[in-house]
């Protein structure tokens, strides 16, 4: 199997990287980083050339693991962020249509999708209603993925990523723990009430159902949740992190200000992907156990 994983530098797809060539496959990187080696391919983020690519070589499934994925950003450069998270969907599948029609394509997509819901997990057929033009830009990617399967038989899937975390992420809530902890550990002050709550899931564990929703699903355009099936609210997580460092001097508080655009509980349901065969390795303790020996 070869596979091509588009944002191979990222934190998401530098570990897809390592856990497929681990596994022996052959893997090429692609990335809009100019770095000289056999196995990569430079993206000219000005002028992207897919149809070079797909002509001069053959895959077994394209991954697409770039993009931004920031919801401020996505506020404040609303074109920069439909261009890095939808546009370049419809140009990589336009090029796999033209190239390699039997490329399947797994494109990563997010629980921002959903918007704000309830605390009932959330079922991959309800209707997505975001609240951020990021989680528009990544549900207008799913439903390009949905029109090349339906009307040129592409296949293709998206996976819907809930709270990722684990060795190689600065940014996001645990890096934003610990930068301010580094700062002044005596007055640390996190986002919103601490009651909201997030479906976290080890980045080790993120690969493990992406490479069994290759192996197992059938690619036809639909969409699949990947997380743990267990949400925790973020007041508990700082307490986990926290006292993962064995110190008592971390003085903590919650702002009781959300950042615009973030759900208050975003709740999984994963039975699909449970029926595939895919049960989470780690708990929260034991995954930020593993990225606090990264930082």
């Amino acid at each position: 199997m070869s596979i091509l994983i588009i944002g191979s530098e990222g934190f998401i797809g530098s570990n897809l990287v390592n856990y497929f060539k681990a596994q022996n496959k052959k893997v090429i990187c692609a990335d809009i980083k100019a770095i000289q080696r056999n196995d990569y391919y430079q993206i000219n983020p000005a002028d992207p050339n897919y149809d070079e690519l797909f002509s001069h070589h053959n895959f077994s499934i394209c991954i697409n693991a770039s993009g931004s994925a920031n919801v401020k950003f996505s506020f404040e450069q609303p074109k920069l962020d439909f261009d890095s998270n939808t546009l370049i969907v419809f140009k990589l599948l336009n090029a796999i249509k033209n190239h390699q029609p039997n490329c399947k394509f797994l494109n990563l997509s997010s629980a921002a999708v959903y918007g704000n819901f309830s605390s009932e997990p959330l079922e991959e057929n309800i209707h997505c209603n975001p609240v951020s033009p990021y989680g528009f830009h990544k549900w207008y990617a799913e439903l390009i993925c949905k029109e090349y399967h339906v009307l040129f038989n592409l296949k293709t899937i998206s996976v819907r990523l809930f709270s990722v975390y684990g060795e190689g992420q600065e940014k996001l809530l645990f890096w934003d723990m610990w930068q301010k902890y580094v700062a002044n550990k005596n007055n640390i002050e996190l986002f919103g009430s601490g009651n909201e709550a997030r479906d976290f899931l080890h980045i080790e564990d993120v690969a493990k159902a992406i490479d069994i929703v290759i192996t197992k699903e059938n690619f036809n355009g639909a969409a699949i949740n990947i997380a743990s099936g267990n949400i925790t609210p973020i007041k508990e997580a700082a307490s986990i992190f926290y006292s993962l460092l064995n110190t008592q001097d971390a003085q903590y508080s919650f702002t009781h200000h959300a950042k615009k655009g973030d759900p208050d509980i975003l709740a999984a349901d994963i039975s699909k992907l449970k029926q595939l065969g895919f049960t989470p390795t780690f708990n929260l303790q034991e995954g930020l156990s593993k990225y606090m020996q990264w930082l």
